[in-house]
This record gives C-alpha cells, structure tokens and sequence, in this order.
C-alpha cells in the first residue's frame, strides 16, 4: 500500500518531536544531578550532554537536520561502543541500543516537509 505525502510528513514530524524531547530531556536530565565541572572530565560530561540537549531542539525544529542527527547519533553511540570495548554484552543496554536505532532512523528519514529547514 503506498502511503500519502501528508501521512509521510506528519510521521515525520512527530518522529523528529519524540526524538528531540527524548535527547533534550536526556541530556537535561544527566545535567540537573551532576556537580559543575571542576576538572576537564567534568567539562567533556558536561558538553556531551550540552550537545545532546542541542542537537534535540534542532531535531525537534528540523533546523539543519542531517548534521544535529548525526551528532547525536555519535553522542549515542559513542558510550556504546566504548561499552563494547571493554567486554560488555551487545544486548546489555537496550535502551541506549534502541536510542541509536530510532536516531540512525531520524537521520535516514530526513526532516521532512513540516521542518524550518527542508532537506
């Protein structure tokens, strides 16, 4: 069954608007309990998150799209894989694991026709 452009935009929209309130609230989250940073560990924490509250809001706009996406995409990732390194399971976060897939799925997807900037 082919689907209509209106149909495949609204699930766009609201793909971009879950994504982004889940990476800002993530991130706001992750900040609200941690100290401020006093040495250079700290500041990195605190810019992943910076970052990852970011690239929700222009996810959520669909302002410049394919480059927030793949930034989260990487802040996502990026504990998984380090994760992964060191011996742990590939099944043994599944929530960061399904965060990267519905992430990966937004950057495929594009921003669609409801955005600030149109892919």
């Amino acid at each position: 069954m082919a689907v209509s452009k209106s149909r495949l935009d609204a699930s766009r929209f609201f793909l971009r608007l879950a994504i982004g309130s889940m990476a800002i609230l993530m991130g706001f989250e992750a900040l609200r309990h941690a100290a401020f940073p006093s040495t250079l560990g700290g500041a990195g924490f605190w810019a992943l998150h910076v970052a990852e509250m970011l690239c929700g809001a222009l996810i959520v706009l669909g302002f410049l799209m394919p480059y927030a996406s793949v930034l989260l995409t990487a802040v996502v990732a990026y504990p998984l894989v380090v994760g992964w390194m060191h011996g742990a399971p590939v099944l043994g976060n599944l929530h960061g694991l399904f965060m990267l897939c519905v992430v990966l799925s937004t950057a495929l997807g594009g921003a669609g026709q409801w955005a600030l900037g149109r892919d």
